[in-house]
């Protein structure tokens, strides 16, 4: 395995990438595909300036999630926020965030 920022070490068997910003929801937990919201106010083209929403699945619950990230913090930190559903949601689900109730789209989509 390569390291990033154009680093051409190699890892060994064990070794751990520090340099990776990631948040583990679990075993048996699976992420889709996540949406960038600008934060009210922010401008839209500073992707820091926003929030990370995404859908968990957890299989062994079998209930959905969304999980919210704030862009600002590492994602190691975790998410600022949890809200589970009553149920599950399909692998797959994709959207896009619109900031006026016209359904234009935001530059992130």
């Amino acid at each position: 395995l390569l390291v990033e920022d154009g680093d051409d070490s190699i890892l060994r068997k064990g070794e751990k990438n520090e340099k990776i910003d990631a948040w583990w929801f679990g075993t048996r937990s699976f992420a889709g595909e996540p949406l960038i919201v600008p934060k009210y106010g922010s401008d839209p083209s500073n992707e820091d300036a926003a929030y990370l929403l995404g859908m968990v699945q957890d299989s062994v619950k079998d209930k959905s999630a969304i999980a919210i990230f704030d862009l600002e913090k590492d994602l190691k930190c975790g998410p600022v926020s949890v809200m589970w559903l009553k149920s599950s949601i399909p692998h797959g689900l994709h959207g896009c965030f619109a900031q006026d109730g016209n359904g234009s789209s935001s530059v992130f989509c």
